[in-house]
């Protein structure tokens, strides 16, 4: 559907569904893309499918004629997806472009693009007999029969456009990459300065308590041995009764953190420790690039694909592992390394505007 706008442009409409975003990640990058999205003048959004749970479910549009409104889930969520999915997607049928940022296609005859942010759609991942391990195995189930009804993908790193392909070959040609920048909240502060380190370490791993992010391994910490770590703090964004080593000191669990004192925790850390085993992008390796500051991350594609020779490397099923990654991180600090992040940073948008841009070209081709 064609708009002509007070200059006679012809901008065209886009729907947006997010019903199923309410995961921390996937909701900080939203808040930041939906404006921008809002504000690009090449669209007109009109209307806003929007998760009845989380920050999402109060976002304000900023166009007027976009009409917000608010999926309401009576089921429990899995089987509630299913259906919305399958069955009830039908009610998107339509010429206006869709936009779907909840990783599964919707089975609805639109012009619809996915925005597929998580791993677990992949194939290759090895089936495990858990709850989890099914409810994924179900969705690339939906993933692979549904896939015929999305127009295009788009992927946040070259490594998830390479393994989805691989996973649904017939998709292969639809795939595209847009990357991320870090949140508008955090867009909006400087880079600390860099302060000379002294002693051990302060780290922080910011992140939510789902299996992926590997918090189990600290548990492997030895209680003998926790003092001759080099680490004066890491703070982890758990709450304290979800602690993965009680016994450890320099661990704390701090909750989730305000935007203000996520900027103030990444200003007082020396580094990032990321351990998760999982990620379709990871956004706080871009976070800490931005703020300038070293990491320390699993040796995988995806950290690869983002930090490149940047970063510390470790195993992340091995705690000796890890404790050497940090050992190497405070002997290069003490001797006045700092990573330098400018070729990597090259490969990441410069604002948010920029993505949207770039996932509209998509959503809504000449």
């Amino acid at each position: 559907m064609k708009v002509m706008n007070g200059n006679t442009q012809v901008r065209t409409s886009l729907r947006l569904h997010l019903t199923n975003v309410a995961g921390l990640g996937a909701t900080q990058l939203l808040l930041s893309l939906l404006p921008a999205l809002e504000r690009n003048v090449k669209v007109v959004i009109s209307d806003i499918h929007l998760p009845d749970r989380g920050p999402l479910a109060k976002y304000q549009n900023i166009q007027v004629t976009a009409i917000s409104k608010i999926y309401h889930r009576f089921l429990p969520n899995a089987l509630s997806r299913v259906l919305e999915c399958l069955v009830f997607s039908r009610g998107f049928d339509g010429v206006t472009p869709l936009l779907v940022f909840g990783d599964i296609p919707l089975r609805c005859n639109a012009p619809q693009t996915v925005f597929v942010q998580t791993p677990h759609l992949l194939k290759n991942k090895n089936f495990h007999w858990s709850i989890n391990g099914l409810k994924f195995a179900i969705l690339r189930n939906i993933f692979s029969i549904n896939a015929k009804f999305a127009r295009a993908f788009i992927v946040q790193t070259t490594f998830m456009q390479k393994a989805l392909a691989v996973s649904y070959p017939s998709i292969a040609h639809k795939i595209h990459v847009v990357a991320q920048p870090a949140p508008l909240w955090l867009l909006a502060s400087l880079p600390r300065p860099r302060i000379k380190h002294v002693g051990k370490l302060n780290l922080i791993y910011p992140s939510a308590g789902y299996p992926h992010k590997n918090h189990k391994l600290l548990k492997d910490v030895n209680m003998g041995m926790a003092g001759l770590w080099p680490i004066n703090i890491l703070k982890i964004t758990l709450p304290v009764q979800d602690h993965p080593a009680p016994n450890v000191s320099w661990i704390q669990c701090v909750g989730l953190l305000t935007q203000s004192e996520m900027i103030k925790a990444y200003g007082d850390a020396d580094g990032l420790l990321f351990l998760s085993t999982d990620e379709s992008y990871g956004l706080p390796l871009v976070e800490a690039m931005f703020m300038d500051l070293p990491i320390i991350c699993p040796d995988l594609p995806y950290a690869h694909a983002i930090c490149g020779e940047g970063a510390i490397y470790f195993d992340p099923l091995s705690i000796d592992s890890l404790f050497e990654a940090v050992s190497i991180l405070q002997s290069r600090l003490e001797n006045g390394w700092w990573p330098n992040w400018t070729i990597q940073m090259k490969a990441i948008p410069r604002c948010w505007e920029e993505v949207a841009e770039a996932m509209i070209n998509i959503a809504c081709p000449v």
